[in-house]
């Protein structure tokens, strides 16, 4: 049985209980995340087509992931999408993200989408290493998969 990351259960690409959520499953191997998402209605922009924050969407998350196996509690600073095919609803997409480099505080990230090997969209993204209490600012709970990050 594999196991799936997921930020925290109603995450809204990742989290398992959320009902109006994407249905991202990633997991670690080695180190990089990988997972996929099949997208539908519920993420189309133009008819038949995948709208582009949905896309985004699925590499911040990927790529906040990543922050799981880093062991560091991070914000996205800065995301550069780019989008090389269209990505039409009702695939299957494969997602992957890695560590490009650490720099301090900052944290170079990389990601792509593919279809059946075929890239349909690659990111790059800053994020940056905050304190774990971060978090408690908008909830007063922190997920459990968190509750390892160092203080």
């Amino acid at each position: 049985m594999t196991e799936y990351l997921e930020h925290q259960p109603n995450c809204m690409a990742c989290g398992r209980d959320n009902p109006a959520g994407i249905g991202l499953r990633l997991r670690v191997d080695g180190d990089r995340i990988r997972g996929e998402v099949t997208l539908d209605r519920r993420q189309e922009g133009a008819p038949g087509f995948v709208h582009g924050g949905a896309i985004a969407t699925v590499l911040d998350d990927a790529l906040g992931s990543l922050l799981l196996l880093l062991q560091r509690p991070a914000v996205t600073a800065k995301l550069e999408v780019n989008y090389r095919r269209p990505a039409f609803i009702d695939r299957t997409y494969e997602v992957e993200a890695w560590t490009e480099r650490i720099e301090g505080r900052k944290l170079h990230l990389a990601g792509e989408v593919r279809h059946e090997g075929e890239l349909v969209a690659d990111a790059k993204a800053l994020f940056v290493q905050v304190e774990i209490g971060h978090f408690l600012q908008g909830s007063d709970e922190i997920p459990d998969a968190w509750r390892r990050l160092p203080r």
